[in-house]
């Protein structure tokens, strides 16, 4: 790993940093002790005992714990980063603090008992599975850091899908899950920090142990098995002790973003060359900047900052340090700069038009299954059915169709509007509608997320064509801004604000309330955003062989590129008030109607949009039939569906895959 020499800027950050956190904690103290002397407040001599107590039993163990909490995060994604050689490796990233999460839940729900007494022991077990499934779809190409990534981040929404779905079934039991699962650093006792402080010693010096094959690991595999390092056992061995740090961080505080991913490259920034005082220096950091966040939010919120997640802030502060860190990534390979999952043989002319007839009758019975046809009524269906499978369709045909779109203005097999976060900016400006109008109209939310829309997909386009449209930075992009986006809504919904219910059943994509009027407006966008990809089929075609031999071709690149821009925004936004901002259902969609042979673009886009028409109705029906009378939303449906089809895609080329000759990055 090529280590920079430490600069002075980093330095004085790092120290004026440092400084600044002391203010806060002056500042936080000095309101706590009010018209008490600071010698009283220490030595538990207050006037009034409530004033000792806050400060011994709530705010002292809440700075040790955030303090500890960062560090352990910092440690391990060092650890993480120094054994994958990828500077985007985190236990964030990855999967693992999301499985440690969805145990804990899962956990509080089955055995009670299990969680109160051993909650480590299950988060552990939950981040153990998280990463072997990871390990798994990612098959040989664990060195290629866009598909590792990427596969943590389905296996992460995934996870979070499955969690807020017991929250929705389970709201009476798992109530305290949610903000805690945002990172709360509230503390009323000690016993966080009796908890965090062996473990976080234990991990660091097992790995200081380690630190020579540590450093061996950074030469890259085939360098460190020629010293005679096993790399597998080792790598498993090192891994292990960063998830056991993580767990334990996760099973005290909840899911803390970006810490364990920024801490490493600040570490790397400040001269750190050895891999020893690198591990020492991110735990530094780690602590700092979660202290940093959580001294910073009390002093500058007042009361209303005990209260906030400090996970969601980091998120909120991380996003832009992830669009830094992605200049510093290699550029794309050969070897992974091309299609990235498998694709079939297309079909014959007449066998594409039998598909697509054969996708339509598909698409006829699970509407019809949807509806309850026979067994119930028409009346009856047209005022409690009708209005939301014909949501689900038409909302599943537009990601699909939106999806395909953006493949191909990409050519980029792994991009979707969901994975670059169009769908993110849709929910975004429907959102601050809602927020800034309570009134807000239909129309008016349709025109936030279509603006929300538009000016993400502009933005991650902009971004991108500095870096030639790589489709790996055009990705990861997309999930800093989703998690940016992300970050917003939990630190909303955290403060209590009683629109927060609302937001977050739009979140869930839930179509139980849509109404035969709520379908007009998103179906004239949905088929104007269609009428425009039908009229650029042509333009689609070449833009598949790259911008230089469009020109060549006579395309005009501008204007193809607009027209398909706006298409993807008025399918995104037209689907996303029914779906929210995550299904799945753009990515996985044209692959399905890819592997099936339908590969040419005027028969791949209706049979992408049939496809996630299908899929979604599927999911509506499934989320209505599973847990009766309770019922899941299609949202959240949609990514578990979503995810279980792209999970098996991704394995299998993971399987086919050749493996990769490891090469030094740039941390």
């Amino acid at each position: 790993m090529t280590i920079r020499k430490s600069r002075p800027l980093p330095l004085l950050l790092a120290l004026a940093s440092l400084v600044l956190l002391g203010l806060f904690i002056a500042g936080n103290t000095a309101a706590i002790r009010g018209e008490e002397s600071l010698t009283a407040l220490i030595f538990g001599q207050t006037e009034n005992p409530s004033v000792s107590i806050e400060y011994w039993y709530a705010y002292l163990p809440r700075l040790s714990v955030a303090l500890l909490a960062g560090a352990g995060l910092g440690i391990a994604g060092a650890v993480f980063q120094q054994i994958l050689q990828n500077p985007l490796a985190s236990p964030a990233t990855l999967g693992v603090s999301s499985g440690a999460q969805l145990a804990l839940a899962v956990a509080l729900l089955l055995a009670p008992e299990l969680h109160a007494d051993h909650p480590f022991l299950v988060a552990l077990a939950g981040s153990f599975l998280a990463w072997g499934l990871v390990s798994l779809l990612v098959g040989r190409r664990m060195d290629d850091p866009v598909s590792l990534v990427l596969t943590g981040m389905v296996v992460s929404f995934t996870a979070g899908a499955v969690t807020t779905c017991l929250l929705l079934l389970k709201n009476q039991y798992l109530t305290s899950l949610f903000l805690w699962g945002s990172g709360d650093l509230t503390q009323y006792d000690w016993q966080g920090v009796h908890f965090l402080l062996p473990r976080l010693v234990l991990g660091a010096a097992a790995l200081l142990l380690l630190s020579r094959p540590l450093a061996l690991m950074g030469l890259g595999r085939e360098s460190a098995r020629s010293s005679g390092l096993s790399t597998g056992l080792f790598s498993f061995l090192a891994l292990g002790i960063a998830i056991f740090l993580a767990s334990a961080v996760t099973a005290t505080v909840g899911l803390i973003a970006f810490v364990g991913l920024a801490s490493p490259h600040l570490a790397t920034m400040l001269g750190m060359r050895r891999i020893g005082p690198r591990l020492l220096t991110a735990g530094f950091v780690g602590a700092l900047l979660l202290g940093l966040v959580d001294q910073g939010m009390q002093f500058g919120l007042s009361g209303l900052g005990r209260f906030l997640p400090a996970g969601a802030l980091t998120g909120i502060l991380g996003a832009p340090l992830l669009l830094y860190l992605l200049k510093r990534l290699p550029p794309a390979s050969a070897s992974s700069a091309g299609e990235v999952l498998p694709v079939s043989a297309g079909l014959s002319g007449r066998g594409e038009r039998y598909f697509l007839v054969l996708l339509m009758t598909i698409l006829a019975l699970a509407i019809l299954i949807a509806l309850g046809l026979p067994s119930i009524g028409f009346e009856t269906i047209m005022d409690w059915r009708a209005a939301r499978v014909f949501a689900a369709a038409l909302s599943g045909a537009a990601l699909g169709l939106a999806g395909c779109l953006v493949q191909r203005l990409l050519s980029n097999p792994m991009a979707s509007p969901e994975i670059i976060g169009v769908s993110t900016g849709a929910v975004m400006g429907v959102i601050g509608i809602m927020i800034a109008l309570p009134a807000a109209t239909a129309g008016m939310q349709m025109t936030g997320a279509l603006f929300g829309a538009l000016a993400i997909l502009l933005a991650i386009l902009a971004y991108a064509r500095r870096h030639d449209l790589e489709p790996r930075r055009l990705i990861l992009a997309g999930i800093a801004i989703t998690a940016f986006a992300d970050a917003l809504v939990l630190t909303f919904l955290a403060t209590g604000d009683p629109r927060g219910n609302v937001v977050l059943a739009f979140m869930s994509g839930s179509t139980y309330r849509v109404g035969m009027g709520d379908l007009a407006l998103p179906a004239i966008m949905a088929m104007a955003g269609a009428g425009i990809a039908l009229s650029t089929l042509r333009w689609l075609d070449i833009l598949t062989l790259g911008g230089a031999a469009g020109r060549s071709l006579g395309l005009p690149l501008g204007a193809a590129r607009f027209f398909i821009i706006l298409a993807t925004a008025l399918l995104t936004a037209s689907a996303c008030l029914f779906l929210g901002p995550i299904s799945f259902v753009g990515l996985t969609a044209p692959h399905i109607a890819r592997l099936c042979g339908l590969r040419r673009t005027t028969v791949q886009l209706p049979g992408a949009a049939l496809t996630g028409a299908i899929l979604v109705v599927m999911a509506d029906w499934t989320g209505r039939q599973i847990f009766r009378p309770y019922e899941l939303p299609a949202g959240l449906l949609s990514v578990l569906l979503g995810a279980l089809i792209l999970g098996i895609i991704m394995w299998q080329y993971g399987k086919r895959a050749q493996p990769h000759t490891r090469t030094q990055t740039t941390a």
